[in-house]
């Protein structure tokens, strides 16, 4: 074989400057062949997608660490509520008009806990917390302060200090009664499914993981700024649509419910509809003189669907350790899912993480 052959298909060595070989690589160039150029675009393309992408992830970051820096900054207002609160006493500068805005219900008395809150913003109707459902930091999961705005919208990506937020606020329905009189026979609350990013009421999704779930966490405590030490005791927990063409036209409107001596709201119908749809059962007494809470909150199983949790408030006659023995799983056959839900699982529970 001669020389000639052994050498036609080397190249011919290109002596041009070394970063123009770089650049005649990544760029199209004169000469260069469709198939080279179009290498070239694509290349060039990711680079620009990575580049955007990375920019993104920097945004994100920030933003979390900024969340974080701000939750942080708010849970450093829990209250104690082991204090024992005088509310007649008067304490001169502590005292909050939390009116608005005269001064005809500033006879108004809240716990001394709330004051500060109050003067960052005067929709704080609370405090909500799950005692013990804690992350790996050491921090309870559900621990925020209960905003209650002029309708079920304004907080919904809104914080305390009522600028933009993802996340958004824990707050109270805005129709609901929370007053120095009283509260409403059943008050829904209201928090973001954030998913992987897991703040707000994301965690909640956690009590479909089954009844050892629900017996290590029992209780939610939610003071009204003008209660100390109230507990409730959950009663239920259930998947729901909220648009009647996801069930055949029917649809439990639980974020309705506030009083059961309203005539299209009685408590013998709404509490069956908790129990039936409800994921455990129990053996807690309810009646329509107790006072409920319903958490609501997204769930992702298939679109537009709530995730419900109902808590009764907890009185002298309630024994909790025998509450938590009652609690059991409930069958799927005896559990009633809405259609949506039965078209894509069957009649049958389902639970894919906190963060699907």
């Amino acid at each position: 074989m001669s020389m000639a052959n052994e050498t036609m298909n080397l190249s011919e060595k290109d002596d041009t400057n070394f970063f123009i070989r770089v650049v005649k690589y990544f760029i199209p160039w004169k000469g260069d062949g469709k198939g080279e150029i179009f290498r070239k675009i694509v290349f060039m393309f990711s680079i620009v997608l990575f580049c955007i992408s990375l920019n993104q992830l920097a945004d994100f970051l920030k933003a979390d660490e900024q969340d974080q820096t701000y939750m942080q900054e708010i849970v450093n207002y829990e209250p104690d509520f082991s204090d024992t609160v005088d509310q007649t006493k008067n304490n001169g500068e502590d005292d909050v008009d939390i009116s608005d805005p005269e001064a005809a219900q500033k006879d108004r008395k809240v716990q001394d806990w709330a004051k500060k809150l109050l003067k960052r913003n005067k929709d704080v109707v609370g405090w909500i917390k799950i005692p013990g459902f804690k992350n790996s930091a050491g921090d309870e999961y559900i621990n925020f302060p209960v905003l209650q705005g002029e309708d079920n919208e304004y907080y919904l990506y809104k914080n305390l200090d009522k600028q933009y937020y993802e996340s958004g606020s824990i707050y109270a329905d805005a129709w609901s009664t929370i007053n120095k009189d009283g509260q409403s026979d059943n008050i829904t609350i209201y928090g973001h499914n954030m998913r992987y990013v897991g703040t707000s009421f994301t965690h909640l999704t956690e009590y479909k993981k089954g009844v050892d779930f629900l017996k290590k966490y029992p209780v939610i405590e939610f003071n009204t700024i003008y209660e100390n030490n109230v507990k409730y005791v959950i009663v239920g927990a259930f998947a729901t649509n909220v648009y009647e063409n996801q069930d055949d036209g029917k649809v439990f409107k639980y974020w309705t419910t506030r009083y059961f001596d309203d005539a299209d709201y009685k408590f013998d119908e709404w509490i069956d509809e908790v129990k039936k749809r409800s994921w455990y059962s129990s053996d807690i007494d309810c009646t329509e003189d107790d006072k409920y809470i319903s958490l609501s909150t997204c769930t992702n199983e298939t679109s537009n669907l709530r995730w419900v949790i109902v808590a009764k408030k907890m009185t002298a006659e309630d024994n909790l350790d025998l509450i938590i023995d009652s609690y059991k799983d409930k069958d799927n056959k005896d559990i009633y899912f809405p259609k949506c839900w039965r078209s894509v699982y069957g009649n049958n529970k389902k639970y894919f993480g906190w963060d699907y």
